[in-house]
């Protein structure tokens, strides 16, 4: 069996940025936006099969991200 790393990303903030931010993450990619009191969070689960294609894969995202968190 092959080994498997895994990390999970979370986002909380407003609606319609944590809609934007989702909208972003790459098809394939596992996550949940979920919706608390007006507020949501993104959760991310970035899984890879060495520990640097999940750096590379968390880069990846972060640099997605950076122009739409605000």
């Amino acid at each position: 069996m092959a080994e498997e790393y895994r990390t999970t990303l979370k986002w909380h903030g407003s609606k319609e940025i944590g809609q934007r931010l989702a909208n972003l993450v790459p098809q394939g990619v596992e996550y949940e936006l979920v919706e608390d009191d007006g507020m949501v969070t993104l959760v991310i689960d970035v899984v890879a099969t060495s520990l640097e294609n999940l750096r590379e894969n968390v880069d990846d995202l972060l640099t997605l991200f950076s122009d739409h968190d605000q």
